[in-house]
């Protein structure tokens, strides 16, 4: 039998599978469900330690290439991620704090607003309006 540690790590990557078979197309499901049951099956009793390691490299791998060609599982998406900022030295999780780099505009909707009239200067200039030839 194998060791406790090997057999929690052999578990988890069943459980793993399971889930990433169960979110297969419906038509491809069945047979892969069936693959899977009748793989681990298959080797419940191997013992040996070097042909364990190889089993689970193996089913390590296929699980790597479900992950490629299956969609996220719900929950997982984001699984691990966060924003994070420098605080102090140390990596913190939360949002920096807010620093206003908007240039300040005296336009009160009474008056023509400075940047907007560059801007259409800006515009008009490079369409070659008001240009003679």
């Amino acid at each position: 039998h194998l060791q406790t540690g090997m057999r929690e790590t052999v578990l988890s990557l069943f459980r793993r599978l399971w889930r990433r078979v169960g979110s297969l197309p419906a038509e491809r499901r069945a047979a892969a469900l069936a693959e899977l049951r009748q793989g681990f099956r298959a080797n419940i009793h191997a013992s040996d330690p070097v042909e364990v390691a190889k089993l689970v490299q193996r089913a390590s791998s296929k699980l790597a290439f479900l992950r490629m060609v299956t969609p996220t599982p719900r929950g997982e998406m984001g699984a691990g991620t966060g924003i994070y900022v420098m605080r102090d030295g140390q990596l913190r999780q939360g949002r920096a704090d807010a620093v206003s780099a908007a240039r300040h505009s005296a336009y009160d909707a009474t008056n023509i607003d400075p940047d907007a009239l560059a801007r259409h200067r800006r515009l008009v200039e490079r369409q070659h309006f008001g240009r003679r030839s």
